[in-house]
């Protein structure tokens, strides 16, 4: 059995910390909407709170699992997850909030199935991409198995929101790199990612608006680019050292989704540049460590589940902060484990378990090798003795 080694330290951290940070700044910049609405200051921080916990046990299972066995079960994974976008779109399954249909209501508790497939695409990405035998220089070979369900989970995931989508299929594309695939065929994924994009903004007007509201929001300002004006006006108050903690007035129901995707602009605000800048650094550690795990692991499927989830993670959290800072036109995407959210949170969280579960197992294991792959072929290749792995891993 392959000795297992201490989960990474820093990246734990990193993320306790993320999610501390979290907790203080939902409740900052929502007791004043929680105590106007729900008559009840600590409503959102105390969900929050909630989802917390089970993402933390979530983030422990994870964590003591042996990775390898998510291979087992990717294909199971990958179809559970395009069930649950699906689901949305079933009448009385799906539920709708703030003009958009993206959760899965069970009585009180509202789940986001586009947050799951995340992380189920992940998994089977980098189950399918580690597969010995398939040929990733083939566009024949890599289609339906790899190909065809980014496709589908992100046509499914833009219908909810697209900023989810972009995300996904960067991660696929990132992924698919880092596993050896032609460069020319990214690139031109990389064009009929960006074509199906614009049909998508076409299809949506509101979605046009807010690429016009981006070339100018000020010019509409109590229109489309209300929105990131307030974003705008927040974080220029702030200065460099802020307004000072819970001196923010966009939070008092100016700045529309202040506790939510524009939790950032808030923080801005209250901390100045110098605090959105140790955010950003934040963010930017967890991304650098979770490379480093990818680099340690030995095994292939362990290393593109590293990779894939770095990449998620941190590149949701970029394009939050480009959105907020009006770098890029606006889309939905929280700042992981910051913004509220429980689905969010918790899936942030798992995700996090499974990478201090990789970091667990640096080396090759043994009993993993020559395994069946996700489409039920069996990688015969010779399984090298005990002996002879320890020799050659000295």
């Amino acid at each position: 059995m392959e000795q297992k080694s201490q989960p990474d330290l820093l990246l734990f951290i990193l993320t306790i910390v993320l999610v501390g940070i979290g907790a203080v700044m939902v409740y900052d910049a929502s007791y004043a909407v929680a105590g106007e609405v729900y008559h009840n200051t600590r409503f959102f921080v105390t969900k929050q709170a909630m989802f917390a916990v089970v993402g933390v046990v979530l983030m422990a299972i994870a964590m003591n699992l042996p990775f390898w066995w998510l291979k087992r079960a990717a294909g199971l994974i990958l179809v559970l997850s395009v069930f649950g976008l699906v689901a949305v779109f079933v009448p009385h399954i799906g539920h709708a909030s703030r003009g958009a249909t993206r959760w899965i209501a069970f009585g009180p508790i509202q789940v986001q199935p586009s947050e799951f497939a995340k992380l189920g695409l992940v998994i089977y990405l980098a189950a399918a991409l580690s597969y010995g035998k398939r040929n990733l220089k083939d566009i024949n070979s890599i289609f339906l198995p790899i190909v065809a369900p980014v496709l589908i989970v992100a046509f499914l995931v833009v219908k909810e929101d697209m900023g989810t989508a972009i995300v996904l299929v960067i991660t696929a594309l990132a992924m698919m790199f880092m596993a050896g695939a032609r460069k020319d065929h990214l690139l031109m994924g990389i064009l009929l990612g960006a074509f199906a994009g614009a049909i998508a903004v076409i299809h949506e007007p509101y979605r046009l608006q807010r690429i016009m509201a981006f070339k100018d929001p000020f010019k509409d300002y109590h229109g489309i680019g209300y929105q990131v004006c307030q974003s705008l006006i927040a974080l220029g108050s702030g200065g460099i050292f802020g307004a000072g903690f819970g001196e923010s007035r966009q939070k008092l129901g100016y700045l529309p989704a202040s506790y939510t995707d524009f939790v950032y602009a808030i923080m801005g605000q209250e901390g100045g540049l110098i605090v959105a800048a140790l955010i950003a650094g934040l963010f930017f550690l967890f991304a650098w460590r979770g490379f480093v795990i990818a680099s340690r692991t030995k095994d292939p499927f362990g290393r593109l589940l590293a990779a894939g989830i770095s990449i998620l993670i941190s590149g949701q959290a970029l394009l939050n902060m480009l959105v907020v800072t009006s770098s890029v036109p606006a889309t939905g995407v929280p700042l992981p484990f910051i913004s509220y959210g429980g689905s969010s949170l918790a899936l942030n969280l798992l995700c996090v378990g499974v990478l201090l579960g990789v970091s667990r197992y640096p080396k090759v294991v043994e009993e993993h090798q020559g395994e069946s792959s996700i489409d039920g072929r069996r990688d015969r290749r010779a399984r090298v003795s005990r002996a002879k792995y320890r020799r050659s891993h000295l």
